[in-house]
């Protein structure tokens, strides 16, 4: 689990401020896949990065790179969600 916040951490680093703005406000209004509540947005507002991909994998354990690739699709960062996929598949 461990490798998995580092990845979240080092892509989520690459999001400028309004990026990760944008990120944080989709991640709390998207519909989640079955069997997740979204984090709630007071928390998500005031976390930091570090705080983020602990959130994303405390709140969807083994699918938080999936949604989090997922939310940077919908704020088109796309290249972010595809790093962040293929850094993923080689732990």
């Amino acid at each position: 689990m461990v490798w998995k916040a580092e990845r979240l951490v080092s892509v989520l680093e690459n999001l400028d401020e309004d990026e990760l703005k944008r990120f944080k406000l989709n991640l709390s209004d998207s519909p989640i896949r079955g069997g997740y509540d979204n984090i709630p947005r007071g928390r998500l507002m005031k976390a930091d990065v570090l705080d983020l991909s602990l959130l994303l994998l405390g709140f969807y354990m083994e699918d938080a790179v999936q949604v989090a690739a997922e939310v940077l699709r919908a704020i088109n960062c796309r290249p972010e969600a595809e790093r962040l996929i293929s850094l993923s598949e080689t732990e």
